[in-house]
């Protein structure tokens, strides 16, 4: 067993953890920086992960967020495959699964997520895949050109199979609900996404889910049996919230994981949580949620580096998540659970159009952008904040020649 110290000690190897240590750096040069990861990889980046390096189009040094050399230039140590399994926040230490401890001054707890699974025969079958990991990309990167059969119609699941059709394989999605992407967008988008990759040549089965997994395929609710060379199961992730119990944190374990404020500070002093464990107050969308995605665990990272760094810097960031699959470039921006989708501006059957999301008075609380310009970025980003009324203007949105800045000043 062995004893480490640092001033600033970061528990999570991903984006959030490396973010903050790149951002404390700005404002202290001096003091030292540990970052304990349980992935034997320095902190990499996870996009890539279900789209360009999945392909082969991309190589380490994409994935990676800083090269290796930059963590011995700036005075931070990684502890790669070391899990973290306790913190003593009065004695502020952790404690490591081997045995080994960590003294801090300040913490930030960034501990990600793990895929879910499900509880249904043949699950544990080699042929079957999360991927959430380097590694596991890796391993599903072998089967391209396969036949692929993807259990959930969302994010993960729908990229994945648009890698496959890409690389010359054969791609089957298993939704049990009536459209893909159901947690985030209308069923008009859900109905474009669903024509795009029939298009290219995949199954899309809605309405049916599956019951058993086999070596050669899986057997579904509705009767069906599809064979298949893998099967990945992409139901969606859960933070990996033991440790903040452990520590005795304010933790909601049902739906908005460690509770912070709009500061990332947790309920113990000189502790921070940031990225997918995160529930954060979000002065923009008035309310307590926790956010799945790189552009809010990149966000989380600037400013618990800063605020942990003696800065005093609160969130202020419209949520923002994107995709890419075939030649869909996908960008959200507002609260996904805020309104009603279904106000087009553009052809939705093209490939270049928005969607305004309605609540009940009538104001867009959130745009779905297909193939956005670079110019309408900052318009995106203002329609949440602004909210603006659009009741009563929907045949005047819906041409392709209006301007969508006009509705935010």
């Amino acid at each position: 067993m062995a004893s480490h110290q640092a001033h600033y000690v970061l528990v999570g190897g991903g984006l959030a953890s490396a973010t903050a240590a790149e951002t404390i750096r700005k404002h202290d040069t001096a003091n030292p920086i540990l970052i304990v990861g349980a992935e034997p990889h320095p902190p990499y980046n996870r996009p890539p992960l279900s789209k360009e390096y999945l392909r082969g189009e991309a190589g380490e040094d994409d994935v990676l967020i800083q090269p290796a050399d930059w963590y011995p230039q700036n005075n931070v140590t990684l502890l790669t495959d070391s899990k973290a399994t306790g913190v003593d926040t009065a004695g502020k230490t952790v404690t490591l699964e081997n045995g080994d401890t960590v003294s801090y001054q300040k913490l930030l707890l960034a501990t990600g997520a793990t895929p879910r699974t499900l509880d249904i025969p043949g699950m544990n079958f080699p042929n079957v895949y999360t991927l959430r990991t380097w590694d596991d990309s890796d391993r599903i990167k072998a089967h391209l050109g396969q036949k692929i059969i993807l259990v959930g119609g969302g994010y993960i699941g729908v990229e994945v199979a648009a890698d496959f059709l890409q690389k010359g394989g054969q791609a089957t999605i298993i939704e049990p609900t009536s459209h893909l992407w159901s947690k985030f967008a209308s069923p008009q988008y859900g109905a474009f996404l669903k024509s795009k990759l029939e298009a290219a040549g995949a199954e899309v089965i809605l309405g049916d889910e599956v019951t058993e997994i086999m070596p050669t395929g899986v057997k579904t609710k509705g009767g069906r049996s599809i064979n298949g060379d893998l099967v990945l199961v992409a139901v969606g992730v859960k933070p990996n919230l033991d440790l903040a119990k452990a520590a005795g944190l304010d933790v909601d374990e049902k739906k908005n994981g460690v509770l912070v404020n709009e500061y990332l500070e947790t309920s113990a002093p000189d502790v921070w949580a940031a990225g997918d464990i995160a529930g954060f107050a979000d002065p923009v969308l008035g309310k307590q949620w926790r956010v799945e995605h790189w552009n809010n665990a990149f966000w989380h990272g600037e400013i618990a580096g800063a605020n942990l760094a003696g800065q005093r810097v609160a969130y202020d960031h419209v949520a923002n998540f994107f995709s890419d699959e075939l030649d869909i470039h996908f960008e959200l921006f507002g609260d996904p659970q805020g309104g009603q989708g279904g106000l087009f501006h553009g052809d939705p059957a093209s490939n270049r159009f928005d969607e305004l999301y309605v609540n009940d008075e009538g104001r867009a609380v959130m745009v779905i952008s297909v193939n956005p310009p670079d110019d309408l970025f900052e318009t995106l980003d203002k329609i949440p904040r602004v909210k603006p009324l659009v009741r009563g203007r929907e045949k005047e949105i819906a041409d392709p020649g209006f301007d969508l800045a006009s509705l935010v000043g």
